[in-house]
């Protein structure tokens, strides 16, 4: 039987959740983001210029008011899915493994190959382990109970894509 590298256990609770939902969605969409910027500030830009040339106002304030709103409502757009899932709670044990990691809860187990992963997000408090583009295990820190979360950089970087993330300053 193979030995157990490292074993952490996971609670979900809403700051994971929107944790995750935050950093996951500002990741995906980071190019709708730049985009719907650049056209927000054409049509507030065009709205102020229109205003200045004594367009009429119900013109102005909508150029105006849709450019604010196409800059604004990307940055927002995890709220809705991290409202419907911030009080599901899930107890998750994870075992690191040479090769693998086992995901067991009370619905199931998993195991991954680590050449199955897709990539690794580490940030201050959490390792995101994505097996597809929109499924991730999440392992707290705080929670490894066999090794430490510098073993499990050290073991998932040597197998998968592995990315440190920066977050916001508490």
């Amino acid at each position: 039987m193979d030995e157990i590298i490292v074993k952490a256990k996971t609670t979900t609770n809403p700051k994971l959740y929107l944790d995750f939902f935050k950093m996951y969605y500002k990741e995906k969409t980071k190019t709708l983001t730049f985009i719907t910027t650049v056209i927000g500030a054409c049509l507030t830009v065009t709205g102020l210029w229109a205003y200045i040339n004594r367009t009429n106002i119900i013109t102005c304030a909508i150029l105006i008011a849709g450019g604010v709103m196409l800059m604004i409502y990307p940055r927002f757009v995890y709220r809705r899915p991290y409202s419907s899932a911030k009080n599901n709670v899930i107890t998750t044990l994870f075992e690191f493994y040479d090769d693998r990691m086992v995901e067991i809860n009370d619905a199931s187990r998993e195991e991954y190959l680590y050449s199955q992963l897709l990539k690794v997000w580490e940030t201050e408090d959490y390792f995101y382990i994505y097996h597809t583009p929109e499924n991730a295990s999440v392992v707290d820190k705080k929670g490894i109970k066999k090794g430490s979360p510098e073993e499990l950089k050290a073991l998932l970087s040597r197998q998968v894509e592995y990315t440190v993330k920066r977050t916001a300053k508490k």
